[in-house]
Formats: structure tokens, sequence, C-alpha cells
């Protein structure tokens, strides 16, 4: 009787050892980054029908990636939100909870922790084989996850990151947000932000280099300019990166067209107002009215995205009043808060509006080369 206590007890301890070593194991080869590829369903199609169930997403419904660290750290790249509804558009909130969380590997099973439920979500883990995840999400239906790499220059570095949002018909974040290399935040926050109005913060300088390395894995010399949905009524989101006051590239995306790894960069950088200390600022009402600039001369018009007309609007409003007299070869027309027209004249380094005048220090429209990109007014323009 003695002996057959022993033996399960051994056998007990043995299975408890080979499934503690397989978890370490797990735990090590599923350090990195992932990237979720596809859902296999590998059901047999029910009999008389020749249709098979469409599989259930893994983690939700977002686009999966995440990157798993040592001592249990996971970054969920999709973010966590937690959204307040109201029936008034204006009291409707989107709290950002972050992509930080953790994780753990128990009985083969990959458990991640869900910032808004406070649960851990599980997916059995069917094998780790190279650079390739498969998880386990019920008998027949498997995800499969592939290592990403990247290949950065690590002498592409910018300046400036300016991130702006358009509005939806609904209450998506409209808003403009700024940081530079030294990590100065600007923000201005429109409609439907949990904080509105003009304000100026601080990050460290490694904390402004992760969210650069973040757009700089989505390869942004090599991305196109404009990405959009055949569909309407979505939000646009422009980005803008700056190197010596030039605008090196800017890309809008329409409906989250653009590349995953785009939007797993300025998903994080549109709520960073939420995680820092903002500062009121106070400044000239009439600039901040102004949503996008368009430069006219004649019957000629240039214009700027969003993320880059709050690039020129902060390279105005930091600087220097002058006496100086210009040129007015160009014009900025906008309407104010009280609705009534106002124009600013320019000649791409002064900017004058009613009786003041500002010097930016350079030509904004020379250094970008914007000067032959002007086209003719069409009869929405007028």
């Amino acid at each position: 009787m003695n002996s057959k206590i022993i033996l399960c007890a051994l056998t007990v301890f043995f299975l408890y050892s080979c499934q503690k070593n397989n978890d370490k194991q797990l735990s090590k080869d599923i350090l990195g980054e992932w990237i979720y590829i596809k859902t296999e369903d590998q059901r047999k199609p029910q009999k008389n029908k020749d249709i098979k169930f469409p599989p259930p997403s893994p983690f939700g419904n977002h686009i999966p990636g995440y990157i798993f660290l040592e001592n249990n750290l996971c970054e969920n790249k999709s973010g966590y939100f937690k959204r307040i509804d109201a029936k008034e558009r204006e009291e409707r909130k989107t709290f950002f909870l972050g992509i930080e969380t953790k994780y753990k590997i128990e009985n083969d099973s990959l458990q991640i922790l869900d910032l808004v439920t406070k649960t851990w979500e599980n997916q059995k883990i069917h094998s780790i084989i190279g650079d390739t995840l498969t998880t386990k999400i019920s008998d027949s239906i498997f995800a499969k996850y592939a290592r990403t790499k990247y290949k950065m220059n690590p002498n592409e570095n910018y300046d400036k990151i300016i991130v702006s949002s358009s509005g939806c018909y609904g209450s998506c974040p409209v808003l403009n947000i700024s940081i530079d290399k030294n990590g100065n935040i600007l923000y201005n926050g429109q409609y439907y932000n949990t904080q509105n109005g003009f304000f100026k913060s601080k990050i460290t300088k490694n904390e402004y280099q992760k969210i650069q390395t973040s757009f700089k894995k989505a390869d942004i010399k090599n991305l196109e300019g404009n990405y959009r949905g055949n569909w309407t009524d979505d939000e646009t989101v422009t980005i803008t990166f700056i190197k010596n006051n030039q605008i090196v590239k800017s890309i809008s995306d329409y409906g989250r067209q653009s590349p995953t790894a785009l939007i797993w960069a300025y998903t994080p950088v549109r709520y960073l107002y939420q995680q820092v200390r903002l500062i009121p600022l106070k400044t000239k009402k009439p600039l901040l009215s102004i949503w996008r600039i368009s430069f006219t001369k004649g019957n000629q018009i240039y214009d700027l995205t969003k993320s880059e007309s709050f690039y020129l609007l902060t390279e105005i409003l930091k600087g220097k009043e002058t006496n100086y007299k210009f040129e007015n070869s160009y014009q900025i027309q906008f309407w104010n808060d009280e609705n009534k027209r106002e124009i600013i004249y320019t000649d791409g380094r002064y900017f004058k509006c009613k009786d003041k005048t500002i010097d930016i220090g350079y030509n904004f429209l020379t250094v970008n080369n914007l000067i032959d990109k002007f086209t003719p007014k069409d009869k929405y323009d007028e």
C-alpha cells in the first residue's frame, strides 16, 4: 500500500516538474515582438452545409500584436480603452489605459491581463516553432502569430512629431499634439477629449525615443502619403515628421487604412495628454480657431494637412513680434470663434494678423519647397 502511495506521489511530482519545465521553456521562447497573421479553422463542414462558421477573433476584435518582455511584462500594441457613453455627444469620453500590461504562462496557457476588465485573457499555446507562435482558441481553431523583425536606420531621427485627428460623424476625439526630441509637448484639445484647451507638458528624452522608434518600425520613408477607406463619416489622422524646420514626411490616414505598425505608433500619441501633467497656456484665440491652413495667392492655393497646420501655428506662436515691413504675397483666410472671417498676410516668414507681425525666423514656404506646389482654386475654395 505504501509503495503505491509513493509511486503516485512520484508520478505527480514528475508530471508537475515536466509541466513547470515546459512553461519555463515557453516563457523563454515567447520573448520578442509578435503580430497576428491569421486564424486557421480546421473544423469539418457540417453535414448538408458546405459552410464553416467564422472563427472568433483572438484577444478581441482589434489588430493583435504583442511584445513579450522579461519579468512577465507585456505590451499590447492595440492598447486598452475605456469608453464613457452618454446621450449627448459632448459628454462621451474615451480613456486610454495604455499598452503596458502583464502576462504569465501557466499549464501551457498564455494569459494576458486585460486592463479594462481586470481579468486574464487566456489561450492555450499549441506551439512555438522558430518565428511562428500558434495558440489554440478552441478544439479545431488556431491563431497564428509571426515574430516581427524590423530593419531600422539608426541615423533616421526627427526633431518633432505631430499627430492630429479630424473627428468623425460621432464623438471621435479632435485634437493636435506635437512632441519634440527634448520631450516638450504642445497639446490642443478641440472636441470630445477628456481635456480640451491649449496646454504644454514634458516627457523624458528616452520616452520620446521610444515613441520615435515605434514610428520607425512602420518604415516611414516608404509609406504612402495618403491612405483612405471607401466610406464616409470616419475620422482622418495625420502625422507629420520634422527635421531642421523642414517637413520630411506627412501621412494622412482616413478610416485606419494605413499599415498596422503606423496605427500602433500614432494611437498612444493621440492619448498621451492623458498620461502627463498638463499646464494651461494662454495665447491669442484667433490662431487656435484655425483648423487647417490654406495659402492663397491670386487664383492659386496650397492646403496644408491638419498636422502640418498645427506645426506652422506653433511656429507662429513661438515667433518674435516685429515691425518689419514685408511684401504681402500670400493670404491665409479663416473664420474665428465669432464666425467672422479674418486674414493673415504673409510672405512665408512674416505673418501679419491685424496690427501684429510675427517673424518665425525662416521662410516656411521655401524651406518646405511649397512654392511650386500651388494649384488653381476650384469652386470649393472660394
